[in-house]
């Protein structure tokens, strides 16, 4: 075991400060690379070594499984085997042990259970499930839980919002006669337990003498409540995260959780990290530049040790001259000994992977996609690739079987299984088969109609038609536009407007032939070494030595889809951030002047993001201001003589500085 200075040794000022603290309520606000888990661990291994709290007395929550499992075995090499016994899990895992320490032992619904249950109500209430699909309305009824708003909560407005309420209520008294919960609801329910059973509230808070949150501005609003359920006044509770990161709005995390946690908990001292471990300084400044524009936050300037990074802004003239310039950069890097593991392409949206995949491939890179699949393994893109297929060559039975499998449109399990038998029957393709069904009047009448609506799909497209027009037209008649935009799945409907760029549109076979190169993307697969392709929401938390930032375009990034709000724009100048922190050594941020669409080239506009980091003062450096060195760290302008700041350092005395010092920051 470690003694108790070593633990304390280990850290710098501001963490020891952090660690130290243990009367009170606590923010750590934990800037990027600040080493946050380093400071939460060794703060719960040091209340442990000093008796502050038993193991069995301290709760840590985390969002995934992997971050508690970390946390856990750091605080086991820190101290032992004296960690076993504290309560360190995810919200939901803590949440299901309270609900089972309780007397509560619910089985718990996957999302494929919750998908199956919903479907049996809508068939029970007559719903047409081509035009409410169960995601879609799981995905409406987790919105309301989110919210914590029980179905009697919910207007009639609307009919769709009548459906709502009656489908998530029969869904919740279907759930509770099985003696099963969903995801969404082991908070929801343990939240309930507490406000309904004192008791039980008053045993959990008094028993936690220490609760733990990692990540607060993840949290949101049942997880918001939860916490506040187990705080009793007597205890403490100690927040760590950072505002500058909160990027998932879109999953119900609350900004302002965070924003607000010192005002809400008594007797609360608020500790920031931003000694940063991972970034040069030169990238530190332009990422304290950017967020400083941002109003909803804790002033912070991040600095690091680190000097000498590089960083690259490049305007291309097309889409496709940017993943050309990306790709040579990372042959460039890989002469001089980098590894291709230390490289990442970042992008805001999963559609944008398709053309650097394209120039991977064609300059035989090794690549890997964190967080989705492939751009030709994705579901939508192979489904309307097996319509064109079929197009072409109507006996390719398997592009048949795909086409109709692609989304509800009436033909099920049965009449497959006639088209097969008669297919087999005659030695003839699956497409003759169904064809002659039709004619010779052995089908129902529904069935006739779904396989003839299919059918005549096909029959009515021209093939000497572009490419574009023709995967609109199969999108359109085929119900698969209805079908993904009913379940709000736009990322989907982008991958498909995306594939329209993926080779010539003039001519469908050599459409399909131009495809074939990403095909051979599998060949690449026996390599040690990948460049890592991801979005920057799937970038969170990891790191790379260098960073390649792309598609810094208005309506690209920030994105088109948002409402324009002050707020929304604030949330993708923090995904931008999040997006510049992870590089360590190297970073390039691109944009193209003009991107493809349907065969022409539309005019982009370049991001309001790179105006801002393009301009480094963040304020006007005058008699008075405080700054940050990196050699000699802070410091207070005493003067300022033509091109010379004369600065008073806290550790080094007076120093005479160049004003373009890049090592120089405004904090």
């Amino acid at each position: 075991m470690q003694q108790k200075s070593s633990i304390i040794n280990q850290l710098n000022e501001s963490q020891k400060q952090a660690v130290l603290e243990c009367s009170c309520n606590l923010l750590i606000i934990a800037g990027a690379g600040s080493g946050k888990t380093k400071t939460l661990t060794h703060k719960i291994a040091y209340i442990l070594q000093n008796s502050y709290a038993k193991p069995w007395e301290i709760l840590a929550l985390t969002f995934t499984n992997k971050a508690a499992n970390e946390m856990k075995e750091r605080i086991k090499n820190l101290i032992g085997d004296r960690a076993k016994s504290m309560w360190i899990g995810t919200f939901h895992s803590i949440a299901l042990r309270i609900l089972r320490n309780e007397g509560f032992k619910p089985t718990i619904y996957d999302t494929k259970d919750q998908e199956n249950l919903i479907k049996e109500i809508l068939k029970r209430l007559n719903v047409d499930q081509k035009k409410y699909t169960p995601k879609a309305i799981l995905s409406k009824i987790s919105l309301h839980k989110l919210n914590m708003k029980k179905p009697s909560d919910l207007d009639e407005s609307t009919p769709y919002n009548i459906l709502i309420k009656r489908v998530y209520k029969t869904y919740e008294d279907e759930l509770e006669k099985a003696n099963t919960v969903d995801f969404d609801n082991i908070i929801i329910k343990t939240i309930e337990l507490f406000e309904n059973n004192e008791e039980i509230r008053k045993k959990y808070s008094e028993r936690f003498k220490y609760i733990f949150i990692d990540e607060y501005q993840d949290t949101n609003y049942p997880q918001y409540l939860f916490v506040r359920l187990l705080y009793n006044g007597k205890n403490h509770v100690c927040a760590v995260g950072d505002e500058d990161q909160s990027i998932y709005s879109f999953r119900g995390a609350k900004v302002e959780n965070i924003m607000r946690f010192d005002k809400e908990y008594d007797n609360c001292k608020v500790i920031k990290l931003t000694k940063n471990y991972r970034s040069t300084q030169e990238i530190l400044n332009i990422a304290n530049v950017l967020i400083s524009k941002n109003n909803f936050r804790n002033k912070k300037t991040l600095h690091s040790d680190k000097i000498g990074g590089k960083i690259t802004l490049k305007e291309l003239p097309t889409d496709s001259d940017e993943a050309g310039f990306v790709v040579q950069s990372i042959l460039n890097l890989q002469d001089k000994g980098e590894s291709l593991n230390n490289m990442a392409i970042l992008y805001r949206t999963n559609y944008q992977s398709r053309i650097f995949e394209e120039y991977l491939i064609r300059s035989s890179i090794p690549y890997s996609i964190i967080g989705s699949k492939k751009f030709l393994d994705r579901k939508e893109v192979k489904d309307i690739l097996a319509y064109l297929r079929l197009l072409l060559n109507p006996k390719d039975n398997v592009s048949f079987l795909r086409a109709i499998s692609s989304h509800p449109m009436g033909i099920g399990k049965a009449l497959v299984g006639k088209i097969t038998e008669h297919a087999q029957k005659k030695d003839i393709s699956l497409f003759e088969a169904a064809e002659e069904l039709i004619k010779n009047g052995k089908l129902t009448k529904k069935q006739e109609n779904a396989l003839a609506n299919l059918i005549n799909t096909f029959k009515s497209i021209d093939t000497n038609s572009t490419v574009d027009k023709i995967i609109d037209t199969i999108m359109e008649k085929s119900g698969y536009k209805n079908y993904l935009a009913e379940k709000s799945d736009y990322d989907r409907i982008s991958n498909v407007e995306e594939l329209k760029n993926a080779g010539e549109l003039n001519n469908l076979e050599s459409f399909l032939d131009s495809l074939s190169l990403l095909d051979y993307s599998d060949d690449l697969n026996n390599s040690a070494e990948f460049v890592k392709l991801m979005t920057i929401h799937a970038a969170k938390g990891l790191e790379f030595n260098t960073v390649f930032v792309v598609g810094l375009e208005e309506g690209l990034f920030p994105n088109g889809s948002l409402k324009r709000k002050e707020l929304d724009i604030e949330e993708e100048r923090r995904l931008f951030y999040v997006a510049i922190t992870r590089a360590k050594t190297n970073l390039f941020i691109s944009h193209a002047q003009f991107r493809r669409k349907n065969n022409q080239y539309i005019p982009s506009k370049p991001s309001r993001f790179l105006d801002e980091i393009k301009s480094k003062e963040q304020k006007e450096i005058k008699r008075g201001v405080k700054v940050y060195h990196v050699i000699y760290g802070k410091g207070t302008v005493l003067g300022k003589e033509d091109n010379l700041l004369t600065i008073n350092f806290e550790n080094n005395g007076i120093k005479k500085v160049l004003t373009k010092d890049r090592n120089l920051t405004v904090i």
